[in-house]
């Protein structure tokens, strides 16, 4: 039989890849049985040297050295010395002393050189590890410090996986040290590169990368020279991204962009946190089916969110916090013909940001949907305010856009300088199609702001305002209430007053249609020329009133309003579009006549 290999690798650590560690102080002893509890100690270990050992120590990082077990176990019950034992699988088919050909699905950086000192460049180990995994593989990097000086490129269907990634750099945290950061010499176009079948030679398609649980720590770079921390370019498909980090890197954080006409498809980001990067945080252009969930780009130079169509996607629960331009940017032709759709944006919030919270200026055809947006302190202009600077603001938008509720709430900074903002809560000019159903908005100088030119505009019932700074606010909760289109309300509706720009159309068949329920009610009809009310005296019996509305249905009701004369008989004959005669059955009826002109529905 043959002994197995243990430690120096992930397997050791997790009962299955999705079940989580399992971690040990440093400089423990381990030993191992084989039952959770009591049973028999296995004493017939070998170390990497082939000398016989009883039990092994975690080194610096609280990680197995590389060992092999008795013959023909594959697996152990470890015991730290805790309360409970953790069960732990040999990560090979058999040991250096199987036969050769053997194949591993987790490889460790380590066994291939690399150190993670936070000193030696890591570079040709790491990506010597990458290009020997398998597809379906998992390329382990160890708690430590890893120096590039290239690129790092992930094979298709390989997963690059760490043991933790922080989502921000605390000072004084106790974690281990976790992370790939590149070397001041560092030189090429991103920290980690993902490449198209043609470029990277791949034998298939390029799909199906996995990062989990890396960080990538971009502050040596230097300054002028843009370093992005992920790019892809061409037709990678697929990708996954969980608990990932890029900060302080000198481009974008993660960029996604077109290789000879295609662009990478069908993304899945959860919780990556995209920190300080010199471009935008997170740059995608032309990426359809694209699902971002929990990402957050903080302190980006330029938009935290930066995308250019990317049809039938979705951002749930994103924030974009303080960066230098707009939280969220959604721009560009996102198409009009097969392929082409919009994007949700749920649940995702804003602060602080340079520019707006929200900026929707792209064109296209499908809509974009957002769905509680709340935006915070946005409009930040540098301290100054001001701008013309808005919580969310769509400005020269062919797409329809369709919001649900959003919310905008003013400030200063954290320690209560600069100006407040935004100017404007939400801020629409210029755009196609533009509808917002309800919302709380408190912004400097107004809540909604409708900077002209739209085609439609459409303001929700259940929207309210209120200006200047957040201790001392004030209310505008009454303001004008803009509904086109249908209303329909179950029951009846009941409003203290109430004008209309348009025809108003009653259905009901009963005899009181339109009820004027209270008494002294009544009807009022505007007088004056091509008016269809107004009064006339006859002279000689007789009258003609010039009123263009007059039509050949035009029904022409004539009465007396004050008599005079000899009265007779009133009777009317039309010229459509010119106006009507009032004839009196008598020549000396001097009366003064009143109409009124009704048209058949």
């Amino acid at each position: 039989m043959a002994r197995h290999e243990f430690g120096a690798g992930i397997a050791d650590y997790v009962v299955k890849p999705s079940d989580g560690l399992w971690g040990i102080a440093p400089g423990v002893t381990v030993t191992f049985y084989d039952a959770s509890a009591g049973g028999t100690q296995y004493a017939d270990l070998l170390d990497a040297g082939s000398t016989a050992i009883t039990s092994v120590t975690a080194d610096a990082y609280g990680l197995l050295p590389r060992f092999f077990g008795p013959d023909g176990i594959s697996g152990m019950w470890a015991d730290a010395g805790g309360s409970t034992r953790a069960w732990i699988e040999a990560h090979n088919a058999g040991s250096s002393e199987a036969a050769a050909g053997s194949v591993r699905d987790w490889l460790n950086v380590r066994d291939f050189g690399a150190v993670g000192d936070n000193v030696t460049d890591d570079t040709a180990a790491i990506q010597a590890a990458l290009a020997a995994a398998p597809m379906g593989g998992i390329v382990y990097l160890p708690a430590g410090a890893y120096r590039t000086s290239a690129p790092l490129t992930i094979p298709p269907a390989v997963t690059l996986q760490g043991t933790h990634t922080n989502l921000m750099t605390v000072p004084g945290l106790t974690d281990p040290p976790c992370y790939i950061r590149p070397l001041a010499s560092f030189v090429g176009a991103a920290v980690i590169m993902l490449v198209d079948a043609a470029t990277g030679g791949y034998s298939t398609i390029s799909a199906e990368h996995r990062i989990l649980n890396v960080m990538i720590d971009g502050q040596d770079l230097p300054a002028g020279t843009p370093v992005d921390g992920l790019s892809a370019k061409g037709n990678i498909q697929n990708v996954g991204l969980r608990d990932f980090t890029v900060r302080q890197c000198t481009g974008n954080g993660i960029y996604c962009g077109e290789n000879v006409g295609i662009n990478p498809y069908s993304w899945r980001l959860h919780r990556v946190m995209l920190d300080n990067c010199h471009g935008h945080g997170l740059s995608v252009q032309i990426m359809t089916d694209l699902t971002l969930i929990d990402v957050q780009a903080i302190g980006c130079f330029a938009n935290g969110f930066n995308i250019i169509n990317a049809a039938n996607s979705q951002a749930i629960g994103c924030r974009a916090e303080w960066n230098g331009n707009n939280g969220y940017q959604v721009t560009g032709d996102w198409a009009t013909g097969t392929g082409s759709g919009g994007m949700l944006f749920s649940g995702c919030s804003t602060d602080r940001n340079g520019f707006n919270g929200m900026l929707i200026d792209a064109v296209g055809n499908g809509p974009i949907q957002v769905e509680n947006l709340h935006t915070r302190r946005d409009g930040r202009n540098g301290g100054a305010g001001g701008g013309g600077y808005a919580g969310l603001k769509v400005d020269t938008a062919g797409v329809p856009v369709v919001v649900g509720m959003v919310t905008c709430y003013p400030g200063t900074d954290d320690n209560g300088t600069q100006t407040n903002s935004p100017q404007y809560g939400v801020r629409v000019a210029n755009s196609a199609y533009v509808s917002v159903a309800s919302g709380f908005l408190h912004a400097n100088t107004a809540g909604w702001s409708d900077g002209g030119g739209n085609a439609v505009l459409r303001r929700g019932l259940n929207i309210a305002e209120r200006t200047g700074p957040t201790n001392d606010p004030v209310d505008a909760f009454a303001g004008p209430t803009d509904v086109a289109g249908n209303l329909n309300v179950g029951g009846y509706a009941a409003v203290a007053s109430g004008q209309s720009g348009g025809q108003w159309n009653i259905w009901d068949g009963t005899a009181k249609a339109l009820n004027l329920g209270s008494a002294g009610g009544g009807v009022a009809i505007k007088e004056g020329a091509n008016a269809r009310l107004g009064v006339s005296t006859l002279v000689g019996g007789t009258v003609t009133v010039a009123n263009t509305s007059v039509t050949a249905n035009t029904r022409v009701a004539p009465f007396r309003q004050a008599a005079g004369g000899t009265l007779g008989h009133l009777s009317v004959t039309k010229n459509p579009g010119v106006g009507f005669t009032i004839t009196s059955s008598s020549n000396a009826d001097t009366s003064t006549v009143a109409w009124v002109l009704y048209e058949p529905a």
